[in-house]
């Protein structure tokens, strides 16, 4: 038999290569014939080692298998986009590996999502209920049913793995074909083989695999105390929704824009009110105006002359009194200029504040308040040499007194335990000299320690400019006609 006709006959009998999401590393029966790789994942108390809700404990702890750690607070099936601690890893998986699918046992927190990123990335998957899925029937509020509602339906299969009850089949009636374990594989083999896979590059990829959802959930939530008291937010350029999300949790009425149809779906999957639409479009053909608008993460998207034009946009489009809050990446800020900008492939420049709040204030808006100001850059001068410290000359003691110095007299006097007054005289001078180099000493070293404190100082000054804020936020006013 050629090469070519084995190699033909193997990728007859590959049945496929499967994702699958589980607390441990045990295959469900009936998948024992496929190419496996393990996303297992355990809950910790934390504390997080990089401040992620979820991190690689090691690359591979076996062939094929990938232990993550999950911060506790991720167990839960609520709170939505501060739940997602596994999209950023299991994205990673999904670009590595290329499953022809996914299969998900359990449901938490932490991967509920996962069938929705699945879908988005064009990979089916199936859902595998245990026991924890007794949570999805608990009193949910309705952006977590939303969020439950739209996972269970983009999967293309759901299986039980315990007894289920009418209450379930009503539950999950209509969201996705409900199987039996027994016919999973074969069913889910169906899928994989009428799947078309996309392995281009878009937009969407970068959005899930780059990102980490909790993190960007605790980035914007200072954000929303510039919206107490509005009522119509418009969120421009939303992206899947996390400061929408926020917004509703505290009753503030919002709506987003997003052009990408895939990431505006899946947040609309959160029941967030999206449109589906170019952000500049937008603001050209729309009449309502809004008492907020938050723009985050848009300008550095756009070269100037378009800049001018959006925020000619935005103040049109504001109420009078409205506030617009724009958030950037700081031109000033080292780790955006070393480590982030550059990571997002549709980054155009950077936009100094001076130069935006000039922008806008040609448009009637003035600037209420701005962390750029809030936390002055103060630039320190250093060398690139240090000075030289002071040095401590080598400390030389008075000679000990010795019986070699004094003569027969003393040399008695001192075996009968008494000293004369010369030998006297001599031991008290020797004692202030001895002090007087210990003083001396004590004093250069105080001064070297006086030269390492300031030294440190000035370095610690340095070492400020890394802790710069990576981005800027302005709260722009629109003045009253």
């Amino acid at each position: 038999m050629s090469s070519e006709a084995a190699d033909m006959n193997i990728e007859q009998d590959r049945q496929g290569r499967l994702l699958v999401v589980s607390p441990n590393e045990c295959l469900l029966p009936g998948f024992e014939g496929y190419d496996c790789v393990h996303l297992k994942y355990q809950f910790v108390q934390g504390p997080s080692p990089d401040g992620l809700s979820a991190w690689w404990a090691a690359d591979e702890v076996g062939h094929g298998v990938h232990q993550a750690c999950v911060l506790e607070h991720c167990h839960a099936l609520e709170g939505g986009y501060q739940q997602q601690a596994l999209n950023r890893l299991f994205s990673g998986l999904l670009l590595r590996y290329r499953p022809d699918a996914i299969v998900i046992v359990g449901l938490h927190g932490c991967t509920l999502d996962l069938s929705r990123i699945a879908s988005l990335m064009g990979v089916p998957a199936a859902l595998v209920l245990d026991q924890s899925a007794d949570s999805l029937f608990a009193e949910l509020d309705r952006a977590t049913s939303c969020w439950v509602r739209d996972a269970l339906s983009r999967a293309v299969l759901v299986s039980s793995l315990v007894k289920q009850t009418g209450f379930w089949q009503s539950s999950l009636s209509g969201l996705s074909e409900h199987v039996d374990p027994a016919v999973l594989p074969a069913k889910l083999a169906e899928h994989i083989s009428s799947q078309a896979h996309h392995n281009s590059f878009d937009y969407a990829l970068y959005e899930f695999c780059q990102r980490d959802h909790p993190l960007l959930v605790q980035m914007q939530m200072a954000d929303t105390r510039h919206f107490q008291g509005c009522e119509a937010v418009l969120d421009l350029g939303c992206g899947a929704g996390i400061f929408l999300d926020l917004l509703r949790r505290q009753q503030i009425g919002a709506i987003g824009v997003e052009r990408d149809p895939a990431i505006a779906e899946y947040g609309r999957g959160m029941g967030l009110d999206i449109i589906t639409e170019d952000a500049i479009h937008f603001l050209e053909h729309q009449t309502h105006q809004f008492d907020g608008i938050y723009c985050a993460h848009f300008v550095e998207h756009l070269p100037f002359e378009v800049v001018r034009k959006l925020i000619t946009l935005l103040a049109a489009r504001l109420q009078d009194n409205g506030v617009l809050v724009l958030v950037f990446p700081d031109p000033e800020s080292i780790r955006s200029q070393l480590l982030g900008f550059w990571r997002d492939p549709e980054h155009v420049r950077f936009y100094h504040p001076e130069l935006v709040m000039t922008v806008a204030r040609a448009e009637g808006l003035e600037c209420e308040w701005s962390s750029y100001d809030e936390q002055p850059h103060e630039v320190v001068p250093f060398e690139v040499s240090p000075e030289p410290l002071s040095q401590i000359e080598p400390m030389t003691l008075p000679v000990i007194d010795t019986d070699a110095t004094y003569g027969v007299w003393d040399k008695l006097m001192r075996r009968l335990g008494l000293v004369s007054g010369r030998r006297y005289r001599a031991l008290e001078q020797q004692m202030r000299d001895t002090q007087q180099v210990l003083l001396n000493h004590a004093q250069q070293q105080q001064q070297q320690l006086s030269e390492v404190a300031n030294r440190t100082e000035r370095l610690w000054s340095v070492n400020k400019t890394w802790a710069w804020s990576d981005n800027v936020v302005l709260k722009l006013r629109k003045r009253s006609q």
